[in-house]
């Protein structure tokens, strides 16, 4: 079925789903993944067919709501806002201007698999797609956890390098190894922040390197009221968001399922919203937009090499990225953090296992 079809459906749907998060349906909650992952050989460096994704499926489940789903329990009682209609994004060609990036915002939508985004109605990620280049079938490094795959994306290394092989928030396990993103772009003298819906992401954070990290809380909702404030007041040249809702939902009510479908265009809304507050402050002529996920998943679950685990979106949007190009090149996680230092026009470090994706840039980043 497709959900984009019918807005009478969505709103029964979404009806069902209140009534899901708010306790009137019961059953057994998905089992969480182990706290801690053994190391993994070298990724493989084919790239998975989307084909190879199970289907979705047609019938919602009904676990017991947990913790972490029922917080957010708030924001999906409330009624969906429209999305906000997006301004073309200028480039070279349509403003006759050099158009420098001079801002990155990386944004993680913990979970998502690229298929979701065909099933689910999704305004705002349709718009960004039309004005950018996409890859469908981008891949995770293994293990196909939330942690290890943030460490590769700002790291820009391998988890043999980077070092992180954990899934938990223990300080006593220290942090990513370095460089990093952040590092890099904060020793050439530019500002960095983080929002993030998971503390256990501060495992990231290298001394000296995020000029403003904040655990906004496990919600979607929290992460973007927190985005939109750091963009008002003091926008950085690398702005990272994660948003943890859909992660969250496929552990409750199940990948590819109607609730989760549901909450991937919640949170397209409020990326809408973070679109809006770019624009309105003037910072998105000037800026690279990189959408990404950390792994997929399927039933409840995630982490293995399976397709349905490893396969992600990625997309890019912003001065000199052609519009509506589906990208050829094979695209891992790392290659994220190679791609927005090129877009700064600073230098790789060697220890990297990143490339840059240069099938975006239409001409040399200013």
């Amino acid at each position: 079925m497709n959900y984009r079809k019918s807005q009478t459906f969505f709103s029964i749907a979404l009806l069902v789903l209140i009534l899901l998060l708010t306790g009137c349906a019961g059953g057994a909650a998905g089992a969480p993944l182990p706290s801690t992952l053994p190391p993994t050989g070298p990724v493989a460096s084919s790239t998975a067919a989307i084909t190879d994704l199970p289907p979705a499926t047609a019938t919602l489940t009904k676990p017991k709501p947990s913790p972490t789903l029922a917080a957010a329990t708030p924001a999906l009682t409330a009624t969906v806002p429209t999305s906000p209609t997006l301004t073309p994004i200028p480039t070279p060609a349509t403003t006759g201007c050099p158009c420098p990036i001079s801002h990155v915002v990386i944004i993680s939508i913990d979970g998502l698999r690229p298929d979701a985004l065909e099933e689910a109605d999704t305004p705002t990620l349709d718009a960004l797609r039309a004005q950018g280049a996409y890859q469908p079938a981008a891949q995770t490094v293994l293990p196909s956890v939330t942690l290890v795959n943030h460490a590769s994306m700002v790291s820009g290394m391998s988890p043999e390098k980077h070092g992180i092989f954990w899934n938990s928030d223990d300080p006593k396990l220290g942090k990513v190894q370095g460089p990093t993103l952040f590092s890099v772009v904060h020793e050439a003298g530019l500002s960095t922040a983080m929002v993030v819906g998971k503390p256990k992401l501060e495992h990231l954070v290298l001394p000296g390197s995020v000029d403003s990290y904040i655990y906004a809380g496990f919600t979607d909702r929290q992460v973007v009221n927190e985005v939109v404030a750091v963009i008002q007041s003091d926008m950085p040249a690398l702005l990272f968001i994660h948003l943890p809702d859909v992660d969250s939902a496929g552990h409750t009510l199940g990948w590819m399922s109607l609730g989760q479908l549901l909450v991937v265009s919640l949170t397209d809304r409020l990326i809408g919203e973070v679109v809006s507050a770019l624009e309105t402050e003037g910072y998105l002529e000037q800026t690279l937009l990189i959408i990404t996920a950390d792994h997929g998943g399927s039933g409840v679950k995630h982490g293995s090499d399976s397709p349905a685990d490893m396969t992600v979106p990625w997309l890019a949007v912003g001065p000199g990225v052609p519009a509506g190009k589906i990208l050829q090149s094979e695209i891992i996680t790392y290659d994220t953090a190679a791609t927005a230092l090129t877009a700064f026009g600073l230098p790789i470090p060697k220890s990297w296992d990143g490339q840059p994706v240069l099938e975006i840039f239409e001409q040399e980043p200013q």
